[in-house]
């Protein structure tokens, strides 16, 4: 029983250190900028970039890059 009380506060602390969803990166330009380099260096060294952190990282840049876009074009 014991062991489960200490497992608790891990996994609640582990939870609220979830990966950061593309809202957050878009509100957030230097988190983001910190995550596109970690998935940057992945992707240079071979490895899986198919991440949850990633993909939302791409996603955060997809869309601020559409309403800049929309923004300059008067959309």
């Amino acid at each position: 029983m014991k062991k489960l009380l200490a497992l608790v506060p891990l996994a609640l602390l582990l939870t609220a250190c979830g990966t950061a969803t593309v809202e957050e990166l878009i509100e957030d330009p230097d988190k983001l900028a910190k995550v596109n380099e970690k998935c940057s260096t992945l992707m240079m060294q071979g490895k899986n970039t198919d991440t949850e952190e990633c993909n939302n990282a791409r996603e955060a840049i997809n869309q601020m890059t559409s309403n800049m876009l929309k923004g300059f074009l008067g959309k």
